[in-house]
């Protein structure tokens, strides 16, 4: 046995033992660990050996797994190289490794208080075709669905029904899509070029773009004022007592229309009352009927007097020497003057009256008297 077989024996001997530390290390990690024993209804061909993740992470291993008779459930030691101990919401759940087969066991730790570990269960997620075939088994119905709707819109198109249909089918429907492109293009490039109102708008330093700017301008600081309370808006919106006004008038508004609604007042009775809107009616055709007869065909006197020229003139003419006499009367001379403006003619005047109202009482009295003397003396 020579020199270089021993050394090189040595050196493969070495290499066998770290690869095994090695192995051995990252199966079962070093420092603090926790066991957990976890029950599955099904644990879908996880075996011993396969790795703990942890949010991704390799975090410990399966040790084993038995047959728990008296729990009915297959138990699996599970070795965490850390502590983290199950809390509410945990999970364990295994999982597919990859299409081509093995698992692994995902833990979830969950949060929030710390539960008791001697009945802790665990789901069974399946392998990756199995979970494929259950995905395609229940959303079978679905898929049929969408297939059947994907056949009647491509053979709706095929026939050229709808818009895309048409498009497809029609000459006449392509060409105008495309005029309706050309248009939506040309428009495009219009606005680009600051064409139009809204081109204008666009372009920067427009005529129209300044007066926009200061419209909004102007709506900002309106509507600072009446964030300030400033106006009418402004009070009704900040100030209380003008909501309290308002909400008064908009209250009597709101009365005066149920008012109206339910015939009350003239104009309530007017709308809803039909005896009353037919005397209305009625004075409305009477007012109609007076219109007529004031008018040129009227027979009344006021008709003659708007409407006859000689009656006009007898009736000016009448006024006239009404105020001539009125004239005389005040400006003399005349018995009627006099007696006006003279007082000596009007106390003669006066006496003259007494005495004759004198005069008549006396023969009133005498009468009797002259009526017996001729009755006795009228034989002879």
């Amino acid at each position: 046995m020579t020199r270089d077989f021993i050394v090189g024996s040595i050196f493969i001997i070495a290499l066998a033992l770290v690869g095994g530390l090695t192995f051995v290390m990252q199966e079962f990690p070093s420092g603090s660990s926790i066991e957990l024993q976890v029950g599955f209804e099904d644990v879908s061909g996880m075996k011993s050996g396969d790795p703990v993740r942890v949010r991704g992470l390799r975090a410990g291993v399966v040790d084993e797994i038995v047959l728990d008779q008296k729990r009915g459930l297959a138990v699996a030691t599970v070795v965490l190289a850390q502590e983290l101990n199950p809390r509410e919401g945990y999970e364990f759940k295994v999982l597919p490794a990859s299409a081509l087969g093995g698992s692994y066991l995902r833990y979830t730790p969950g949060s929030g208080a710390l539960i008791p570990i001697d009945n802790l269960r665990g789901l069974a997620g399946g392998d990756v075709l199995g979970e494929v075939g259950d995905l395609l088994n229940n959303t079978k119905d679905s898929i049929e669905s969408g297939l059947s709707s994907l056949a009647s819109l491509l053979q709706k198109l095929d026939s050229g029904e709808g818009i895309f249909g048409g498009l497809l089918t029609s000459a006449d429907a392509k060409k105008q899509f495309l005029n309706t492109v050309e248009n939506l293009e040309s428009l495009t490039q219009s606005l680009r070029d600051g064409e139009g109102i809204m081109g204008s708008l666009i372009r920067e330093g427009s005529d129209q773009q300044i007066r926009s700017n200061r419209l909004l301008a102007n709506m900002d600081t309106e509507m600072g004022k009446i964030s300030a309370g400033e106006g009418t808006l402004g009070l009704i919106l900040n100030d209380e007592k003008t909501r309290s006004e308002v909400r008064s008038f908009i209250t009597q508004l709101s009365e005066s229309m149920d008012n109206i609604y339910q015939a009350r007042g003239l104009l309530g009775r007017s709308i809803n009352d039909p005896d009353f809107a037919q005397t209305w009616i009625d004075i409305s055709g009477n007012f109609k009927n007076a219109s007529e007869q004031l008018g040129p065909e009227g027979m009344g006197l006021l008709a003659k007097l708007l409407h006859s020229k000689n009656l006009a003139d007898d009736l000016s003419s009448s006024i006239a020497a009404i105020k001539t006499i009125s004239n005389n009367i005040n400006e003399g001379p005349g018995t009627l003057y006099n007696l006006i403006k003279d007082p000596s003619l009007f106390n003669e005047a006066r006496q003259t009256l007494t005495l004759l109202r004198d005069s008549t009482e006396d023969l009133r009295e005498q009468e009797p008297v002259t009526a017996f003397f001729s009755i006795l003396f009228s034989p002879f």
